[in-house]
């Protein structure tokens, strides 16, 4: 019994080479239109297949394959049932399809014209290669030129080889459907090609959405660093709604300086004092449009990245002064959920993005619900086991990535006195990531020579003997509505 082939493909790298080794092996090759055409060219017998459906090609080549005859004879198994319909029916048996759609992703990356990406959804070769999967002993299924080669060198295949060939078909439409899903959504992504990753030794790359950020200035794309530190960046100057001033200073994903107030320039001097060696070669993130006066003071450091969701003609014209210096205007954010993989498979949640809100324990909170907001969304970027020390709108001092949490309060001390003279400082704002597990932390904070309030989530077995000890010590004490982990 002579074996059967269907050839319906966009990409005809190497269609040449097949064809002739699959007429060489006796095959009767059925082809659609465009695939016919180049068939014809290059003398290669077969049947174009409206002839043996005797249904011409209808509404524009849209619909040209979706036919009994063609996929009864990719779905028909051996079983007698079958063939005896099939042979009745006048079905032939397609013993291979070699098959690949239309190029969506590649016109989605090239045009903005919805018209021509609507027609680059492939609907009839999808359906081809779904019906060939789900007969995948029978029916041997080909989406790939570079495995024309493969296909050769193991022909006749064991079932083993057939199972990879359906396998990396069924993880072609896989693919396609989600590109499709992720365009109609508005959610499209390109390939962000990086240097290396976070090491000289890694290899990296990124899927970015669009009409995320745009790169204005800079002789360098970003890198697989510069995207995580970014990333922590604009989540903090973009976590709350506010009508003030927002800056952020990111190294090493870790916060090293924020501020919140009335003047751009003002936020940016103080969110430098932060911390202003570790803000060296460091991503800063704002939340409103730059202007000309922070331009100029922002030209005078050294770092890696501007962000800002818009830029004052004379503001970006000072900033392109720095040619290493890559100007980032935001777009767009939105982001619901985050995702990392782990050894395996991936884990997946929900934005840590809670309002919070306050109950006393001790004392009178003098923090407006804004500021309690701003200084949890810098927290809440800092790793575990973290503490946060603030004046009245900026970050002064802050530890994180510590196994317990009183080695996090010590050093978070330790850093802010090297610092800074307890003198200036009528009171200072502690917040925690999590509660206090014993009263060790709440004695270092008693030690201290300045007035505290001290703002932490509870839930600690230990909760009334640490309740106790802040009414003891009359400390003035918050609890969090939140716990902010970040590992």
């Amino acid at each position: 019994m002579g074996k059967n082939a269907i050839i319906s493909v966009f990409d005809k790298t190497n269609l040449n080479y097949i064809a002739k080794f699959l007429i060489k092996k006796k095959f009767t090759i059925y082809s659609t239109g465009g695939t016919s055409k180049y068939l014809k060219e290059n003398n290669i017998p077969h049947i174009e297949i409206s002839k043996y459906t005797r249904q011409k090609e209808i509404l524009g080549g849209r619909v040209k394959t979706l036919h009994p005859k063609i996929l009864g004879g990719l779905l028909g198994t051996n079983s007698k049932e079958h063939q005896k319909e099939m042979k009745n029916q006048g079905i032939v048996n397609f013993d291979v399809l070699i098959i690949n759609l239309y190029p969506f992703e590649e016109t989605v990356n090239s045009t903005k014209n919805r018209s021509k990406i609507i027609e680059m959804i492939d609907i009839g070769g999808h359906s081809l290669v779904r019906a060939a999967f789900k007969n995948y002993e029978k029916t041997i299924t080909v989406t790939d030129p570079s495995d024309y080669d493969l296909f050769i060198k193991n022909f006749p295949l064991k079932q083993t080889e057939k199972k990879k060939f359906a396998s990396k078909a069924l993880k072609l439409i896989t693919e396609y459907d989600y590109s499709i899903h992720k365009w109609f959504n508005g959610k499209s992504t390109k390939k962000y090609e990086l240097r290396y990753g976070e090491n000289p030794h890694q290899n990296a790359f990124a899927y970015i959405y669009e009409n995320k950020f745009l790169q204005l200035s800079g002789d360098k794309k970003l890198s697989y660093n510069n995207l995580l530190d970014l990333d922590a960046a604009v989540k903090i100057a973009n976590g709350i709604k506010t009508n003030k001033n927002i800056c952020t200073i990111v190294k090493h994903n870790i916060p090293c300086g924020a501020s919140i107030g009335k003047l751009q320039t003002q936020c940016y001097k103080k969110a430098l004092a932060g911390d202003p060696i570790s803000a060296f070669g460091g991503i800063v993130s704002f939340n409103k449009r730059i202007n000309k006066e922070t331009a100029a003071l922002l030209i005078n450091n050294f770092y890696e990245v501007i962000a800002a969701p818009s830029f004052e003609k004379a503001a970006l014209e000072k900033l392109k002064t720095k040619k290493s210096l890559r100007v980032i205007k935001i777009k767009e954010i939105n982001q619901k959920f985050e995702k990392r993989s782990f050894f395996a498979g991936t884990l997946i949640q929900d934005i840590d993005n809670k309002k919070t809100k306050i109950q006393s324990i001790n004392g009178v909170n003098n923090l407006s619900p804004e500021k309690i907001n701003f200084f949890v969304n810098i927290l809440k970027n800092i790793k575990s086991n973290a503490i946060a020390i603030f004046d009245e709108d900026s970050l002064i001092s802050q530890s994180g990535g510590q196994t317990s949490r009183i080695d996090a309060l010590q050093n978070c001390f330790y850093k802010f006195k090297l610092r800074n003279d307890f003198k200036k400082f009528k009171k200072i704002n502690l917040f925690s990531d999590a509660f206090f597990p014993f009263i060790d932390s709440l004695l270092m904070i008693k030690k201290q020579k300045v007035k505290i309030n001290t703002y932490a989530p509870m839930g600690s077995k230990n909760d009334l003997e640490i309740k106790k000890n802040i009414n003891k010590y009359n400390l003035n004490f918050f609890k969090l509505s939140y716990r902010h982990f970040k590992h």
